[in-house]
């Protein structure tokens, strides 16, 4: 199997920052370092969204119940 020498991998990046430029390169680095923190997080279970919500703290709100399954019918 070839392997590339030193000269090979600097030609290929040169072409690949021609091609596409330092900024976008720049940003898909930074994408993919955010993914990989993100999967890494999702591994560890350490997400902000399991953590349990807490009930409010006004009493006055606290006792009301919310029809949800009412569906007004549009009259024709």
């Amino acid at each position: 199997m070839h392997t590339f020498s030193f000269g090979e991998l600097a030609l290929i990046f040169g072409i690949v920052i021609v091609l596409f430029g330092g900024k976008r390169i720049a940003s898909v680095g930074k994408a993919l370092g955010e993914g990989i923190s993100n999967f890494k997080k999702g591994l560890n279970g350490s997400s902000t969204d399991d953590k349990q919500i807490s009930p409010p703290q006004n009493s006055q709100h606290a006792n009301q119940v919310v029809d949800v399954e009412h569906k007004e019918v549009p009259k024709v």
